[in-house]
């Protein structure tokens, strides 16, 4: 994360993983003394720490990779995720899942405008420039991807960098390693996740969204959603 965005997005001292990790106990007695002893004397850590403190537990967090949001192309993919800059999203407690009917596959979305981090549900209003980070229910095993058709008809492949659907274990809430920020182009964008039973290749899927296609590939389930960026 570069020192500029860092310092729009995290006003106190101390770093998030910091203070995220002191308020659910974390840290060994060692490290939780020197914390507790800076609060005492810094009004925006301690605020920061009081804004963190979780009514449930949270998802594990860690600094994930964070891409400028364009279409995806096989090559320029990894040459993306290799310039782009980190983002801590911070996960807040659970809200319903977008759940593909009967299937146990669910995907959620995470947006992160300005210092504030919100779980979005379908049809979501959402700025450019916010970053984005998506999680998933999976009921067995398997290989997952994120993919998107925008309001100009551009298709996108959000997740993973690579050529193909990447491989996830059986959970909830399971948080994607990549995050992405959302470019400048407006209206309505559809968003398509898959849950498969074989690394299927997602670049003929992409051109596909963009001829208008809609069939699922063998073996995978998938849900559909969409979120509004204005």
């Amino acid at each position: 994360m570069s020192t500029l965005f860092a310092e729009r997005l995290w006003p106190a001292c101390l770093s998030a993983l910091q203070l995220d990790r002191f308020a659910t106990g974390e840290l060994d007695d060692a490290a939780a003394a020197e914390v507790r002893a800076h609060l005492q004397t810094c009004p925006q850590c301690s605020q920061a720490v009081e804004s963190m403190r979780p009514r449930e537990p949270l998802p594990a967090l860690r600094a994930v990779p964070l891409r400028p949001r364009r279409p995806i192309r096989l090559v320029a993919a990894v040459a993306g995720v290799a310039a782009a800059a980190g983002v801590l999203l911070v996960l807040r407690p659970s809200v319903p899942r977008e759940r593909s009917k009967g299937s146990g596959f669910a995907l959620g979305m995470y947006v992160q405008h300005g210092g504030e981090v919100r779980r979005a549900g379908a049809g979501e209003e959402v700025a450019p420039g916010d970053a984005v980070r998506f999680v998933v229910t999976v009921p067995a095993d398997g290989y997952v991807a994120v993919l998107s058709l925008d309001a100009q008809g551009r298709g996108s492949i959000y997740y993973p960098a690579g050529p193909r659907a990447a491989p996830v274990s059986r959970g909830s809430d399971l948080a994607l390693p990549l995050g992405t920020r959302l470019d400048a182009t407006v209206g309505e964008e559809r968003i398509v996740g898959l849950f498969c039973a074989a690394p299927v290749d997602l670049e003929p899927l992409r051109a596909a969204l963009e001829r208008g296609g809609s069939a699922v590939p063998e073996g995978c389930q998938v849900t559909r959603w969409s979120f509004v960026k204005r």
